[in-house]
């Protein structure tokens, strides 16, 4: 998935994993990026439905 979306991520693998870990929820680097890939796209989708021209 991340190869067909393109975009500027501000929030890292790293990151999340360490905001996840606040929260009891242990994930390595790779969940971590899959994670971000699915929340990012839902994002992007979100916007496109709500927002369309």
């Amino acid at each position: 998935m991340r190869n067909t979306l393109i975009r500027k991520q501000n929030i890292t693998p790293e990151k999340a994993i360490k905001i996840l870990s606040e929260s009891g929820i242990n994930i390595d680097k790779k969940d971590a990026q899959e994670v971000l890939d699915i929340m990012y796209f839902l994002a992007k989708l979100i916007v496109r439905q709500n927002f369309k021209k």
